[in-house]
């Protein structure tokens, strides 16, 4: 019987949760909260006309392995699928944005024994994930997440984009170049990366994920770099997906015929 109420109360205890009060986007994804899910939808139904990494250009395959070389190891023979908008710059905007050990901690230690339960701490990831509703839906924005070689993801961690002079080829033929914690992509996928940060920064307001010298530099990539036929098949593919509207993309698509 003793065990039986400590089983009871490690059920309660790990299904009460803590109730977010971020309000949800009305422009944003409203539809999918789970990454897991999106991240296949996207490989099976959004690039499954088109397997070409956003940052090199690379042709991957169904199971995620990619065709050419970038460098060494496991990350640089597979696509991932990156925030374009990182997930840290958004998230940190939340207040369940803050590493935080797990609710498996808050079980009394002597029953931890009993049943052997770990005490685990999650991530400021994981944390909002667990918490924030409002979180989870702009995690899982298909508008905002690009197939990239794991080795270009690693290396782009959470940096801003911007021009570095010069043209160093570190991974191979790839038109990527890292430094002094700045990021500078293809010349062809500026223009599409201007128009993910516009439409994450209208359809999440409040979030401040544009500074105004990003906004300046988006504009001129806007310019150079305006929409193709990839680029609008896309955001249509997200949109009839997901059920919102990207109008920086499909805006423009439509005035040049190709929505």
């Amino acid at each position: 019987m003793h065990k039986l109420i400590c089983f009871l109360m490690i059920t309660v205890m790990l299904t009460v949760t803590a109730c977010g009060t971020e309000q949800t986007s009305q422009k944003g994804n409203s539809k999918y909260e789970s990454f897991t899910e999106v991240k296949e939808i996207l490989l099976k139904k959004i690039y499954d006309t088109r397997r070409i990494t956003f940052y090199c250009g690379c042709t991957f395959y169904e199971n995620k392995s990619v065709r050419c070389r970038v460098g060494e190891g496991n990350r640089a023979r597979r696509i991932e699928w990156e925030h374009v908008v990182p997930a840290s710059r958004f998230g940190k905007t939340f207040r369940s944005w803050k590493k935080q050990e797990s609710l498996t901690c808050r079980i009394p230690s002597f029953i931890r024994d009993i049943f052997s339960i770990k005490c685990e701490s999650l991530s400021a990831r994981e944390n909002a994930r667990r918490e924030s509703k409002a979180y989870r839906l702009m995690e899982s924005d298909m508008y905002n997440l690009v197939p990239a070689i794991g080795l270009i993801n690693q290396e782009r961690q959470n940096y801003p984009y911007g021009i570095i002079s010069g043209e160093k080829r570190a991974f191979g033929n790839c038109d990527f170049e890292v430094e002094d914690k700045k990021v500078e992509p293809a010349p062809y996928i500026r223009g599409d990366i201007a128009r993910i940060y516009f439409y994450m920064d209208d359809a999440y307001p409040g979030r401040n994920l544009l500074s105004d010298d990003e906004e300046r530099m988006f504009r001129v990539w806007e310019r150079e770099d305006p929409v193709d036929k990839w680029e609008c098949e896309r955001c249509k593919k997200i949109e009839s997906f997901q059920g919102n509207m990207n109008i920086f993309v499909r805006k423009p698509c439509q005035e040049q015929g190709l929505w």
